[in-house]
């Protein structure tokens, strides 16, 4: 009874020192090196240098009524792919020239080019003026997609 016992609880010591050593390592291979990527506000020279707490965000007041975030810029950008599908799908069914999707093409690269640089000029954002002729310029690129077809 005594070599039962001995022999279950040096198999039970050894079993749990196995896993407890696989479960460890399994922690510390998954783990990246800390930096910025994965949380760590700031990476010091010393141990102890991330002791003072990150700065807190600073909120910006809207100078202007007439600005918005960036849901503008990500629609006008959804209605160019949208068109940009448009034109393949008329380019491979034959009905559209190369010449005219060539220029069609260069029409839409412009409008999103403008896009992108009145949002990089306002912060990520569009102001309702540049908003309205872009709406503009995109319903004139549809247009001429369905005319050119």
């Amino acid at each position: 009874m005594r070599s039962l016992i001995k022999t279950s609880a040096i198999a039970a010591l050894a079993l749990s020192l196995a896993a407890g050593g696989a479960l460890a390592a399994s922690r510390h291979e998954g783990t990246p090196s800390p930096g910025p990527e994965n949380g760590d506000y700031y990476q010091g020279i010393f141990g102890n240098d991330d002791a003072m707490t990150p700065p807190a965000p600073v909120a910006r007041p809207m100078t202007s009524a007439a600005v918005v975030q960036q849901p503008r810029l990500t629609n006008i950008l959804h209605e160019l792919r949208t068109a940009n599908h448009r034109m393949d799908a008329e380019r491979s069914s034959g009905k559209l020239s190369s010449v005219a999707f060539n220029r069609l093409r260069r029409e839409e690269r412009n409008i999103q080019a403008d896009a992108t640089q009145v949002a990089a000029m306002h912060h990520g954002r569009i102001p309702t003026w540049s908003y309205a002729q872009m709406q503009r310029d995109v319903r004139r690129l549809d247009w001429n997609i369905a005319r050119s077809a």
